[in-house]
């Protein structure tokens, strides 16, 4: 008769592959292996033990968490990885965009102005942020430019009233016939900025206006000459009210050959004193006059903003003829 050989095979361990003897005949067997982990550069034992289906044994609790400070490399490989390097650059070359573009802290104005502000000037990238604190006017369709206080806003009434000019010229429907067209002030400044909050008594401000065929500066005599004839007969006038007091003039040419006149002098009147400096300059037909003015007792501030306008001040030759003017001077 043969006999059934109910006993059971011992188990191997599964690291070493050694014949452990089960519990049930007498004898029991046990070994230990150390097991190194290498992790951000450190070496860690830890114990590993064959496990048995005894239920005296304690079940096995849960690695904790890595510490993200002194374990950044178990901390990548317990929750993710690190973003690839091609993200991590995209992600720095946007975050510079923004701040670039925003001028965050002034950071685009002091790069700007590193080299004077020359780079800025021949990119015009001062009309958009103010570069050693000055912005620049550009008015391609008129002709002309000019830099202002970076801080000073736009005149938004007179760009109100000059949308809507524009429409009244490029409106759809046919002109009334009955209701005559209004014509342009030649007076009506083309371009206006002053400081934020104020009542318009302070400002810098263009005007274009259509005048003789073949004007010319030099015919006015010198600048001097030019400044002290158009305050007696402009600015301040017989039975006006007003005094008027010549304080400076000179002239300047550009790269161009253009010739400018620059004048300063202080108008008085019953209950105000402005400081004013203007520059004039002919082209095409047309007066381009820039002025500067404001109170007497706020001029030792605004006087470098004002100096800086009327040095800056140029007749580009991308200004328009005189056929879109009603009359001239």
């Amino acid at each position: 008769m043969r006999l059934q050989n109910n006993s059971v095979q011992p188990a191997a361990c599964c690291i070493c592959g050694f014949r452990l003897v089960n519990r049930s005949h007498g004898s029991k067997h046990s070994h230990r292996h150390l097991i190194k982990v290498r992790c951000d550069g450190s070496d860690r034992q830890s114990e590993s033990a064959p496990q048995s289906k005894s239920s005296d044994q304690a079940p096995s609790r849960p690695d904790p968490l890595p510490n993200v400070i002194s374990q950044p490399a178990q901390t990548v490989a317990w929750g993710g990885r690190l973003p690839s390097q091609r993200r991590a650059v995209l992600g720095g070359l946007a975050g510079l965009g923004i701040v670039l573009a925003s001028n965050l802290g002034g950071i685009t104005s002091g790069l700007l102005g590193i080299d004077g502000g020359q780079t800025a000037a021949t990119l015009r990238a001062d009309t958009l942020y103010p570069v050693r604190g000055l912005k620049r006017c550009l008015d391609l369709q008129n002709g002309y430019e000019f830099q202002y206080p970076g801080n000073w806003l736009a005149d938004r009434t007179l760009y109100y009233r000059q949308a809507q000019r524009a429409e009244q010229i490029n409106r759809l429907d046919p002109p009334s016939i009955g209701r005559p067209r209004q014509r342009r002030s030649v007076a009506e400044p083309t371009a206006a900025f002053g400081p934020a909050g104020s009542t318009g008594e302070e400002n810098i401000s263009v005007i274009v206006a259509p005048i003789r065929e073949g004007f010319r500066l030099e015919s006015l005599g010198s600048a001097e000459e030019a400044a002290k004839r158009f305050l007696s007969t402009t600015v301040a006038p017989e039975g006006s009210g007003l005094e008027a007091t010549f304080l400076a003039a000179s002239s300047r040419r550009d790269d161009s050959g253009e010739l400018y006149y620059t004048q300063e002098f202080r108008v008085k009147g019953p209950k105000w004193t402005r400081h004013n400096v203007s520059v004039y300059a002919a082209r095409n037909g047309l007066l381009y006059t820039l002025n500067a003015q404001c109170q007497e007792a706020n001029w030792p501030q605004l006087a470098p903003g004002f100096e800086a306008a009327a040095a800056s001040f140029r007749v580009l030759s991308t200004g328009r003829a005189t056929a879109g003017f009603p009359q001239r001077l």
